[in-house]
């Protein structure tokens, strides 16, 4: 616990008022990464409705399923009110969102909620289903604004999408947005969307 307050509990803070410094200072903190250790991006989000959500996301450079170094655990730890209530919960984003390290704090929690009623909860089955929504939508406005950005996440974290479109029947539609294809009508192997895909075709 004390770590967390030299480094700040940066995801109750104005977004606006973090810097990029203070967020590799933090991830590195969060993942114990090397010094020289960045995120490729993050996501800052805070919302009051439908529940309250003061929230950081960080996506890795890489993942270590690749290596041959068994499956991630998860990597999101919940807090309610900047008490920790349960470190790398399972529960918070589905399994196939496993690659996204962070930390979520909700005040709707109490303080002294049991792991088992943790696991029973409507209420982390909304938190979950909120944020798994969030970073969808988060990953299409990535995936639109910063098309080359995404191109190189997909390549690196597309597996992780193409389990999440087997698995989570509830957000299919929108994971298979984010999924993308050789075409032989783009040069050097590049990658093309399904919508930018038929958008082309005369």
């Amino acid at each position: 616990g004390e770590k967390v307050t030299t480094v700040g509990a940066l995801w109750m803070r104005e977004k606006s008022s973090v810097k990029d410094e203070e967020h590799e200072e933090f991830y590195r903190f969060l993942t114990h990464a090397g010094p020289e250790e960045k995120p490729r991006s993050w996501l800052h989000f805070q919302t009051d409705a439908p529940l309250s959500i003061n929230s950081l996301f960080y996506i890795p450079q890489r993942h270590t399923e690749k290596l041959g170094m068994g499956r991630m655990e998860s990597g999101v730890n919940l807090y309610s009110r900047r008490v920790l209530i349960q470190q790398k919960s399972k529960l918070i984003l589905p399994d196939w969102l496993r690659f996204i390290k962070g930390v979520v704090d909700s005040e709707d929690f109490p303080l002294n909620l049991s792991r088992e009623h943790l696991q029973d909860s409507a209420l982390i089955r909304r938190l979950n289903g909120v944020l798994t929504r969030r970073v969808l939508r988060w990953l299409d406005e990535e995936g639109r604004k910063r098309p080359e950005w995404f191109e190189d996440f997909y390549r690196e974290f597309g597996n992780f999408l193409k389990e999440g479109l087997v698995v989570d029947l509830e957000n299919k539609t929108d994971i298979a947005k984010l999924l993308r294809y050789e075409t032989s009508s783009l040069a050097g192997g590049k990658l093309s969307s399904l919508v930018d895909y038929v958008g082309r075709i005369p």
